[in-house]
């Protein structure tokens, strides 16, 4: 048996026996990676565009609901008479200590602040501060953007059922983070029997 040794006894070892990646298996690792890396970005973009789609969703929700609320609480303060609760053109006010013109036909800004009515999707909503003079119609009126939420416009709708019960339909539309417009829509029932809450 011939062993070859180098000098002061090392074997050598010839090259045929190391083994690495080839430039085809470091390509197919780096496409593979690349791939894995593309799915991720992907799966990331879909999540937060799809929780700000939920944000937007939730506070239209949020706008139904506060709309359903404020009529129930008009009717259970008696601030409104029930047969006062109609849109613009069909308001009953006879009788009625309080006028009321109604709620707005078609959709308007969602505002922050109601009008001199005190009521929250009438036409005397308003976008703008007084101005100077303190009284809003005024030409120094001037728009201001905090007092709308942006992106939103809600529409109410009173139907009359029968004379004891209403039909109120709340729409709410919404712009989605791609363009598109969203809507929810609630419905609520009322009818002429106040309730007191304690």
């Amino acid at each position: 048996m011939s062993n070859k040794s180098g000098q002061n006894g090392v074997k050598n070892y010839s090259r045929k026996n190391e083994s690495g990646f080839s430039m085809i298996e470091a390509i197919i690792a780096i496409f593979i990676l690349t791939t894995g890396l593309i799915g991720t970005a992907a799966a990331v973009t879909y999540a937060l565009e799809f929780s700000a789609i939920s944000r937007n969703v939730t506070k239209a929700k949020l706008v139904v609901v506060a709309s359903i609320e404020e009529i129930e609480s008009l009717r259970n303060s008696r601030r409104l008479e029930f047969k006062q609760f109609a849109n613009t053109g069909n308001v009953n006010n006879e009788g009625s200590p309080n006028q009321f013109l109604g709620f707005s036909n078609g959709f308007k800004d969602v505002s922050n602040t109601p009008g001199t009515d005190g009521v929250n999707g009438t036409a005397d909503d308003t976008a703008s501060n007084p101005g100077a003079d303190g009284v809003f119609g005024t030409a120094d009126d001037v728009f201001d953007r905090g007092r709308i939420r942006e992106g939103y416009k809600r529409q109410i709708e009173i139907i009359d059922l029968s004379g004891s019960l209403k039909k109120v339909v709340i729409k709410v539309r919404y712009m989605n983070v791609n363009g598109k417009l969203g809507e929810i829509v609630g419905v609520s029932y009322l009818n002429d029997e106040t309730r007191t809450t304690l």
